[in-house]
């Protein structure tokens, strides 16, 4: 609800006072699409994608002194870097030339014509009739993923097969039901059998959350094509009211700390003693748990996903993805692919499965060597918190990395995806960035544990923190609205405090207004609506939803033949289309491919 209201209050027309209608209309277009289909229909078509700068060709040029007037302002586009589709072979008519120089010789001839001249500064594509329109026949990769298809589909439908066979029959081998759909479909939808209620609140968060990051990444995917009309998007950013919003990528760390706060729970309420053979056996599980559907959804995006569709954004926004995919697999089937070779991203998602098994791996070994420490333990890490944040803000400043609150004002960085940002590469994917989020969760589940809830039963007492409880989500949302006043500030010192601070502030804001639903779950009515059993089902669908988001919402809006118009009427539509897409197929995969790897991993070690 938030997310939507955000949205809808950011179309609230924000008008510059030092730049008037006229002279905005007197700019070049910043995007522009030539009939990508029609101009490749012919035998001799060439159709080119790129960004070109442009320079004055003489002075003075007062259309050139509006455009650079115009992009002083962050949240602007740079109006000196024009994007263009073109078809070149009907602008053009050398054809004995190279694409790239016939492409950039279309520009010259269009910037000459406005006084102007026009520099190649990105070349996404150029593509003839022939490489349209001819046979590519399946390589190796590519006939690999089918192949993994075909077996998944066979053990799913002959152990579904044996299970109806022998339902009946006590002496079936339950191992060979491990595939079976009804079985796996039984265990899906059986209920929660949490004795917290506070658990199963847990599945709220992490269902709401994840529909928030699908709605928000298809909006932000929109942002990211050809626009037919930029300053929407800039009044978008520039919109006090979207704050919650732009700062909002704090909340995605949320899960690191729900991770860490599960598995030591987990453990320290197990009778088992630990050991190396215990974390072989934790980490063999959390891998079986995570790669069938991370690598199946990577291979995906690196074989397949291409050939979906096509149009003239098409190549653009997915070629090169489906590239890095196929460059990076095992760098994801290692789960170091925000360490390898980070400024290239695979799905930009993905980032977080790779941080969440290193905090897991962490999580573990601390958990492991503190239990011998009993209450002490606390403390300890409560000393390795402040180390963790005082690690950040020194690497920020460093490296002057910067919170993603200082990136998301800026038009460029949201249309670019944040390419060649080290900030994002980075800090934000790294996990030196998760590890104080770890921390957090690692601190309330020994306070937990050791406490067996007093030392929160009384907090909850206290007025101060009762009054909190009832008024945490307004102060939340205000917490990121400061980003408003925060933005303004740039000097060096508070920009690398802020970046290690705010996820840490946030995430304790959080914990406190979930010890609400720890033990006093019955103090607010959304709270005891968290606790609802129907979400457990949504729950369990995480995994893969958080993985195949963002190839459906490309898949959706990736194949626009013109500029896009971003308002209301697109920007809902698509974003309600993208999660209606992805819990089906999230279902899918967690049915035949996620459930029966665990299943079987668990026979196996019985």
């Amino acid at each position: 609800m938030l997310v939507s209201l955000c949205l809808l209050a950011a179309l609230i027309e924000v008008k510059a006072a030092d730049f008037n209608g006229e002279d905005y209309w007197l700019l070049p277009r910043l995007f522009d699409l030539d009939n990508y289909d029609e101009c490749l229909s012919h035998p001799d078509g060439l159709y080119c994608l790129g960004s070109f700068h442009l320079t004055p060709a003489e002075q003075p040029n007062r259309v050139y002194e509006l455009m650079t007037n115009y992009s002083k302002e962050l949240y602007r586009f740079n109006r000196t870097v024009i994007r263009r589709g073109w078809c070149v072979s009907a602008r053009e008519s050398n054809v004995t030339a190279e694409p790239m120089n016939r492409f950039e010789h279309c520009a010259a001839e269009w910037a000459r014509s406005r006084r102007m001249r026009a520099r190649l500064l990105r070349l996404e594509y150029c593509r003839s009739h022939s490489d349209v329109h001819a046979t590519r026949i399946p390589d190796k990769s590519e006939l690999t993923f089918l192949i993994a298809i075909a077996v998944i589909i066979l053990l799913n439908a002959a152990s579904t097969a044996y299970d109806y066979a022998t339902q009946n029959n006590e002496k079936k081998i339950a191992l060979l039901t491990t595939w079976s759909v009804v079985a796996n479909w039984r265990q899906l939808v059986e209920p929660y059998n949490s004795h917290r209620k506070s658990l199963q609140a847990i599945q709220g968060i992490k269902v709401i959350v994840s529909a928030s990051i699908c709605i928000v990444h298809s909006g932000m995917l929109l942002y990211t094509l050809f626009l037919y009309e930029p300053i929407e998007m800039e009044q978008v950013i520039a919109n006090p009211l979207t704050m919650a919003v732009q700062n909002s990528t704090t909340v995605v760390h949320m899960f690191i700390v729900l991770s860490s706060f599960l598995t030591v729970h987990n453990l320290l309420k197990s009778s088992k003693p630990f050991g190396f053979g215990t974390f072989l056996r934790l980490l063999a599980k959390r891998i079986i748990r995570l790669s069938p559907v991370c690598l199946l959804v990577i291979g995906f995006a690196g074989t397949w996903w291409p050939r979906v569709s096509d149009g003239p954004l098409w190549p653009a926004a997915v070629a090169e993805q489906s590239k890095i995919c196929r460059e990076k697999f095992w760098a994801h089937a290692f789960f170091i692919h925000n360490l390898v070779e980070p400024d290239k991203f695979c799905l930009i998602p993905t980032w977080y499965i790779a941080v969440d098994m290193q905090m897991y791996i962490l999580a573990v070994i601390l958990t492991m060597i503190l239990a011998k420490f009993s209450k002490k333990a606390v403390p300890i890490l409560v000393i390795l918190f402040i180390g963790a944040t005082a690690l950040n803000a020194g690497l920020a400043y460093i490296y002057e990395w910067k919170s993603l609150l200082y990136l998301a004002i800026v038009a460029e960085n949201i249309n670019s995806i944040f390419r060649d940002i080290p900030s994002l590469s980075h800090f934000y994917m790294s996990p030196w960035g998760s590890l104080p989020a770890c921390l957090v969760g690692l601190i309330i589940g020994h306070l937990v544990h050791f406490t067996k809830g007093e030392t929160f039963g009384n907090i909850y007492k206290r007025r101060l923190l009762s009054l909190y409880y009832v008024l945490c989500i307004p102060i939340m949302v205000g917490w990121l609205m400061l980003g408003n006043y925060f933005q303004h500030i740039r000097h060096p010192i508070f920009v690398a405090a802020y970046a290690a601070l705010e996820r840490s502030i946030f995430q304790i804001m959080c914990i406190l207004a979930y010890i609400a639903l720890v033990f006093k779950n019955d103090i607010i009515i959304c709270f005891k609506a968290l606790a609802w059993r129907g979400w457990h089902l949504l729950a369990q669908l995480s995994l893969p939803v958080m993985q195949i988001h963002w190839c459906i919402a490309l898949v959706i809006i990736g194949p626009s033949p013109q500029p896009v118009a971003v308002s209301v009427i697109n920007l809902l539509p698509v974003s309600v289309t993208t999660v209606c897409f992805t819990y089906p197929l999230a279902l899918l995969l967690t049915v035949l491919v996620e459930l029966p790897m665990k299943r079987t991993f668990d026979f196996i070690l019985r």
